[in-house]
């Protein structure tokens, strides 16, 4: 089974649960498994060489990176381009109300731009189908 990394904002994991759950609906519906790192772990501020080495295990054990851009965030830049350093293809979403991410879209494969997380699921989705014909 191909496994997908999802990064997100920490700091508005809240505010983006429900783009979240779009986002693993849509991987599991394609027959993913998604790793949404702001819920799988969670670390003290002094635990950062720990976070840093979790965040590279999974994203060598992935197949695919999903970057929710929509809150300019500094750890989903090192995570793209971590990712992008390992040849992951990365798929860019953010609400059509949020500025364009200029760093992590230029290393995007596809971008998702969304108004409700419905259309996050389907579009992302059928993002992840073109790019591994599923």
């Amino acid at each position: 089974m191909s496994r997908a990394f999802v990064s997100a904002s920490y700091g508005h994991r809240v505010a983006l649960a429900p783009a979240l759950a779009a986002i693993r609906a849509a991987l599991i519906a394609a027959g993913w498994t998604p790793c949404i790192f702001v819920e799988a772990y969670i670390f003290a501020p002094s635990d950062q060489r720990a976070m840093m080495e979790a965040m590279q295990a999974e994203l060598r054990a992935s197949n695919l990176l999903v970057a929710e851009v929509t809150h300019k965030a500094i750890g989903v830049g090192v995570e793209a381009g971590y990712a992008a350093a390992l040849g992951l293809p990365i798929v860019a979403v953010r609400h059509a109300d949020a500025e364009p991410s200029t760093t992590v879209g230029g290393l995007a494969a596809r971008t998702v731009v969304y108004r409700e997380p419905g259309d996050l699921e389907r579009d992302l989705a059928q993002a992840v189908r073109d790019l591994f014909g599923e």
